[in-house]
């Protein structure tokens, strides 16, 4: 006698943020398409619109799906918009949230298929499921294991389990942007829970660009990076080392790992790698400092004078250092950068 399994069944909800603006109507188009990879698996999604932009057009076209719902917001940042959209989420009574950028779609049926693992599987003890995240360009290869645990992702367009979120809940509200998603992941690990990969369900990122430089006779390319996001990146990445180095070494000394590689790549294949090594130097100075939240800047005068003043405290304390505010100039510590990426004043 054939058994018949009784799924429990799920409610999932998905938030759109637009936080770019669409230029043409070819882009509008192409936005409608990456929505059309999940519409019809989720069972309410919500439109986040961000860049006060008339987007009549482009909710006219998604007008025969009666479950989307819009609404203008402001850009708080990153982290801060992803809060917003959980609590709501949370309010809901949703089991499952998702959150998606504009350049984001699911292969084929990812989405549903992530959609039926957490209906077929016991979830209470998931935080987040995720799919396997990769850039438009970059070839997909099947694996033999549907699915295995891993250290941290990156929650764009993952499941997040939302009685999980609201025990671990806020999100590092202080790192403003990036980062953010790998602390709540290793949060969630520390507190016993999974976050589980799987690798045959594709989430595509057509947000890149790829740069080329010229090495003799070879083209090297590379993915460009934002100057802001490695400003970010670098800087959250300090405070998620000092607050785990304890707590889970293996995975800091990972990341580290990580880190020293993704310079040496952007040195040896980014033509324009110093000003991507400025903003991680302003990042690791702003650290030091203890400054967190959105990126303040400030003009180079102030920015000299702060750094001498630090740089004096740092150095002083080991007799290393006599103040002389022709030897920094902080907008030029690019010069002080070797072959590693690194800088060659030490600060530690």
């Amino acid at each position: 006698e054939e058994v018949k399994l009784n799924f429990k069944d799920i409610v999932v909800h998905v938030a759109l943020i637009i936080d770019k603006r669409i230029i043409d109507e070819i882009e509008e188009d192409e936005y409608v398409k990456h929505i059309e990879t999940y519409i019809r698996q989720t069972d309410h999604l919500y439109i986040y619109n961000m860049v006060n932009q008339d987007l009549t057009s482009f909710f006219d076209k998604l007008s025969k799906y009666n479950h989307i719902s819009y609404t203008n917001c402001n850009d708080l940042g990153e982290v801060c918009n992803y809060q917003r959209i959980l609590e709501q989420f949370l309010l809901t009574e949703c089991d499952f949230g998702v959150v998606l950028n504009q350049g984001y779609y699911y292969e084929e049926e990812a989405f549903l298929s992530l959609r039926r693992y957490a209906i077929e599987h016991d979830t209470s003890n998931i935080a987040v499921l995720t799919p396997m995240p990769l850039r438009g360009c970059e070839q997909f290869f099947m694996q033999v294991e549907d699915e295995r645990k891993c250290k941290g992702c990156n929650l764009v367009g993952t499941l997040i389990n939302m009685k999980i979120f609201k025990e671990l809940s806020p999100f590092k509200l202080e790192y403003y942007q990036t980062t953010f998603d790998y602390e709540y992941c290793l949060r969630a690990r520390q507190n016993g829970y999974q976050i589980i990969l799987l690798q045959n369900q594709v989430l595509r990122n057509q947000n890149y660009r790829i740069i080329e430089k010229k090495f003799f006779f070879i083209n090297l390319s590379t993915y460009d990076y934002d100057l802001m996001e490695v400003y970010y990146q670098t800087r959250n990445r300090f405070y998620l080392w000092d607050e785990y180095k304890n707590i889970d070494p293996e995975f800091v000394k990972l990341d580290k790992k990580l880190y020293k590689g993704e310079r040496h790549m952007l040195k040896v294949r980014d033509k324009n790698y110093r000003d991507k090594f400025y903003m991680m130097e302003e990042a690791r100075f702003d650290y030091l400092k203890g400054l967190k939240g959105k990126y303040k800047g400030g003009n180079k005068n102030e920015k000299n004078k702060e750094a001498i003043d630090l740089f004096e405290i740092l150095f002083n304390k080991k007799g290393l250092f006599r103040k002389n505010k022709n030897m920094i100039d902080f907008h030029n510590l690019q010069r002080h950068i070797n072959e590693f990426g690194y800088t060659t004043l030490d600060l530690s």
